[in-house]
């Protein structure tokens, strides 16, 4: 199946739709160049069931760490890939960071449903 994350790219964006919606923003902090990143991105971010949770249950934004330090310090990620799941007002409801395969990935998300 070639389905796949409806990712926005505006932080203000996702949480007014999360806020429309009522549902989590789920925020993922990336770098160019992050061995972990591109294996989240290519192993775990195209499985079926991961992109089915994410879409349903959560508003997906993907920023590049680099190009957006004001979010990075802003909720003081130290490392990439971090996933921040946010409340539509922009609280901080959890996080993990690095690489999750698919079944340890979807795992994380039942944390914050």
């Amino acid at each position: 199946m070639n389905s796949q994350i409806n990712w926005y790219d505006d932080l203000a964006a996702a949480q007014a739709t999360a806020q429309k919606d009522g549902k989590p923003v789920l925020l993922e902090l990336f770098m160019h160049g992050c061995g972990h990143c591109a294996r989240l991105h290519n192993e775990t971010h195209v499985d079926d069931r991961v992109v089915t949770a994410i879409n349903a249950g959560f508003i997906p934004i993907k920023l590049d760490g680099m190009a957006h330090m004001d979010i990075v310090k802003k909720y003081d990620v130290k490392g990439a890939p971090t996933t921040i799941i946010l409340s539509a007002d922009g609280q901080e409801k959890g996080r993990f960071t690095g690489f999750f395969p698919p079944d340890d990935y979807l795992k994380q998300l039942t944390n914050f449903r």
